[in-house]
């Protein structure tokens, strides 16, 4: 377990930390097989040997197989991002989808949100949960300490194999999720920022453009430490969309990037982006993909946070350093 402060408030961090979690997005290939590439991303620029900004902020590719043969899967891919713990390795193989019982404790014991509020960082996971959110409190939904899920009776049955990693995240950290009054509010976001997919389902919210994503990202993170936002469209893309639909989808996704390095002030702000396996880079199958995947580390403290993560595994660890030691990373 990653150890705590010694009981100094913020530990002199200043600025915001916004961390974008893109699922299924790796580095792929310089060609118009590459939804990236295809649609110019300058700002999410993951094709080619030594990607780069329009700044020259470099992308750096870091390993998402972490030393285990096959091929790369979200449950363990994420659990390792987000808790430092190496758990192909301790599984023996890569899993899919949503964590079972073994990786749920050790997000219980450990992972990035719960670690920073321990050492009296304001922390808040950004999505809203707009159909369920009220499920997402102790009384609903508990991870025991041997990671088995407790649920209501009565509750749906539907939910109880869909507890993401982000969700037992902020189950063990008691941080219940947004709802669609905050999304009105301008305070968080659907996974897809654009409401699009709230709007067919029945939800009377706005449209949101990149942009003003970008603006509800800035603002809330104003108010936090660390700000966590998870996007799994490129994931879903990637497994069952058109090609055309994936580059349509990575050019309103470079243009909430693009609009939110804007917001940002480079000597005080941290945009940290990455993800867990490949995917949607590849446009000529609709697998997982062995590609690394990008690391993009922008403003304050970048040059020395993108030095020391080379894998998965490292994000955490190097990230609570970051928060618990700042002076480290000038």
């Amino acid at each position: 377990m990653l150890e705590e402060n010694d009981g100094r408030e913020n530990a002199g961090q200043k600025g915001r930390f916004i961390f974008i979690f893109l699922d299924g997005v790796g580095i792929g290939e310089p060609g118009m097989n590459n939804p990236f590439f295809a649609a110019g991303a300058d700002f999410l620029p993951f094709y080619g040997p030594s990607p780069t900004l329009p700044d020259k902020t470099p992308v750096k590719p870091i390993d998402a197989l972490l030393g285990v043969p096959g091929m790369p899967m979200s449950a363990t891919g994420q659990t390792s991002l987000f808790t430092g713990r190496n758990i192909p390795h301790l599984l023996k193989s890569h899993r899919d989808s949503y964590p079972n019982s073994a990786m749920r404790k050790i997000i219980k014991e450990d992972n990035l949100l719960s670690i920073l509020q321990a050492n009296s960082f304001r922390v808040r996971f950004l999505n809203a949960y707009p159909e369920c959110a009220q499920l997402f409190i102790p009384e609903q939904i508990r991870i025991l300490d041997d990671g088995q899920l407790i649920f209501r009776d009565g509750e749906s049955p539907p939910l109880r194999g869909m507890i993401s990693v982000t969700s037992c995240m902020i189950l063990a950290a008691n941080t219940p999720p947004y709802g669609e009054a905050d999304i009105l509010q301008e305070k968080a976001l659907y996974h897809d920022f654009s409401n699009r997919l709230l709007r067919d389902r029945g939800f009377n919210l706005p449209v949101f453009s990149p942009e003003k994503a970008a603006e509800i990202i800035f603002n809330t993170s104003g108010q936090y430490d660390f700000l966590l936002y998870e996007f799994f469209q490129t994931d879903m893309y990637g497994h069952g969309y058109t090609f055309t639909e994936c580059v349509d989808l990575i050019r309103e996704l470079n243009r909430l990037v693009r609009h939110l390095v804007g917001l940002l002030d480079s000597q005080r702000d941290t945009l940290l982006i990455t993800s867990d396996h490949g995917n949607i880079e590849d446009g000529s199958q609709q697998l997982h993909t062995q590609n690394p995947v990008p690391l993009l580390v922008w403003g304050a403290g970048s040059e020395k946070l993108r030095q020391q993560i080379n894998s998965l595994v490292d994000v955490t660890p190097v990230v609570v350093e970051f928060f618990r030691n700042p002076t480290l990373f000038d």
